[in-house]
């Protein structure tokens, strides 16, 4: 099987909070540069506000899911990690995780549920073709 990769849905909370915070820090940037700032602060400043904007958007841009014949693989920005398919049991729709691992950005997504504990909240955009490729790799998954 080819891999497949799965965009992750996008809430307009998501979008507001890491658009609007890099904007925000950019503007800031930008106005502070003008001013009388010792050389060292605005070098310390710029640092730090392109380093968070770089964080925020590679976290927007890059965070997909991807389904090979054997694991399904996950990344979030510096987030990232796989779970072999084998290993799922259960999917719960509709269900939104309020604490643990949380790669995605859009609100009504997925929980995951593989090995004996663990779960893991994802968001694919279109789930109905996420759930089909995980069913035929692995019909024994429960879906909830």
């Amino acid at each position: 099987m080819a891999p497949v990769t799965f965009l992750s849905s996008r809430s307009w909370l998501s979008s507001l909070t890491i658009w609007g915070t890099s904007l925000l820090l950019l503007g800031l940037l930008a106005t502070e540069v003008q001013s009388t700032m010792p050389l060292l602060g605005k070098i310390a400043l710029a640092l730090f506000c392109l380093l968070l904007c770089g964080l925020l958007l590679w976290i927007w841009f890059g965070t997909f899911y991807r389904i090979t014949s054997s694991t399904l693989s996950y990344r979030s920005g510096p987030i990232h990690g796989q779970i072999p398919v084998q290993q799922i049991k259960e999917i719960r729709l509709n269900t939104y995780l309020w604490s643990g691992l949380r790669p995605a950005l859009g609100p009504k997504g997925l929980v995951v549920l593989y090995n004996k504990w663990d779960e893991i909240y994802l968001s694919p955009l279109d789930q109905e073709t996420f759930l089909k490729t995980l069913l035929q790799l692995n019909p024994d998954i429960i879906i909830s």
